[in-house]
């Protein structure tokens, strides 16, 4: 089967990418109680994500007052971010060709299956975690003490913390990517955590000077963790997103055995990337298992590692009809999610 709607070039992706992006997020500026998503009762999972830390409340309190201004930041978050993590796959070779397939995986899975626009500052999270990401390749081929770059990303990761509470439990991600594209140096690890600590630090600094106590951003973000997110009873998923869902399950396992399977024709930085986002995606599904304040709102961030991962099924073999079936039903399903609700 010569015709492939997996590939295309970085034209018919992005005029594909704005199609869906208007359908997603149209639908949430002009319906926005789509979120009960075919019948399911999504109403009381709508809270705002894991609010708690002073700059997260701060975020969402304007955002509440202005939604239509939440679904606008927030759709031009999920542009930059699926072009983004394209950028970063086309500039570290993860594939052995080139490809703009992550940023349509990304829109997917950020907003095909789930969308709202408190969901800006897990979006927010997410771009200062693909800055970070970067800064951390690049660190590879940086042959003297790179301790000024891993403050840098320490102090990402930090202020994504600080925007999003569940972020913080991504800290992991720092002593990950220092084994894994560093030598061990003492000082680089001290940088990377010193560097995580002040945003929180000026967090608390900025609650005091407004005449709060310094320490009060301790049980925030304990609050904002511990604190139960509801999320929608299974039993009243439709049989579209269980559809939708299976297809990522799927592709997610035929990428890893496709990836395993040709590890030994990557060149060793690619190699280390990839994995590097495979412990990402672990710490993601570890956070959304173990922590209470898990929520729909932390897909934008699961997205990032899948966005990678995924398409190294489509990429590594022929056009064939699997191929475009799996592909076109995950994307169909996810525009009947969003569409549906308005027959209904």
């Amino acid at each position: 089967m010569s015709f492939d709607l997996t590939r295309q070039n970085l034209f018919k992706t992005f005029l594909y990418f704005l199609l869906l992006i208007v359908i997603f997020w149209g639908v949430e500026l002009f319906h926005p109680e789509h979120y009960r998503q075919i019948g399911a009762p999504y109403a009381s999972g709508t809270s705002s994500p894991a609010a708690g830390t002073p700059l997260g409340v701060l975020i969402d309190s304007f955002l509440i007052r202005v939604p239509a201004l939440g679904v606008l930041f927030s759709s031009i978050l999920v542009f930059i971010n699926s072009f983004f993590v394209t950028r970063i796959v086309i500039r570290n070779v993860i594939f052995l060709e080139r490809t703009y397939m992550p940023s349509i995986i990304y829109l997917l899975i950020s907003s095909g299956y789930y969308n709202n626009y408190l969901t800006f500052r897990p979006l927010l999270a997410a771009f200062l975690l693909l800055l970070a990401c970067e800064i951390i390749f690049r660190s590879y081929n940086y042959k003297p003490l790179s301790t000024g770059a891993y403050m840098t990303v320490g102090f990402i990761f930090g202020t994504a913390g600080a925007i999003y509470a569940p972020a913080l439990l991504l800290v992991v991600l720092i002593p990950v990517g220092l084994t894994i594209f560093r030598l061990f140096d003492l000082r680089e690890w001290v940088a990377a955590f010193g560097g995580w600590l002040i945003p929180l630090f000026l967090s608390a600094y900025g609650v005091w000077l407004a005449g709060g106590d310094f320490l009060s951003i301790l049980p925030a973000c304990r609050d904002a963790l511990l604190t139960p997110q509801p999320l929608p009873a299974i039993e009243y998923f439709s049989s579209f997103e269980w559809t939708f869902i299976g297809c990522v399950v799927i592709l997610f396992i035929l990428s890893l055995i496709t990836f395993f399977g040709r590890s030994r024709s990557y060149k060793l930085k690619p190699f280390k990337a990839y994995i590097f986002f495979i412990w990402m995606l672990l710490a993601n599904l570890l956070s959304l298992a173990a922590m209470p304040s898990r929520s729909l709102y932390q897909l934008p961030i699961v997205a990032i590692p899948l966005a990678v991962i995924i398409p190294t099924y489509f990429n590594s073999r022929k056009p064939n009809f699997l191929t475009n079936f799996l592909y076109v039903l995950m994307m169909g399903c996810a525009i009947v999610i969003h569409l549906l609700p308005f027959f209904l």
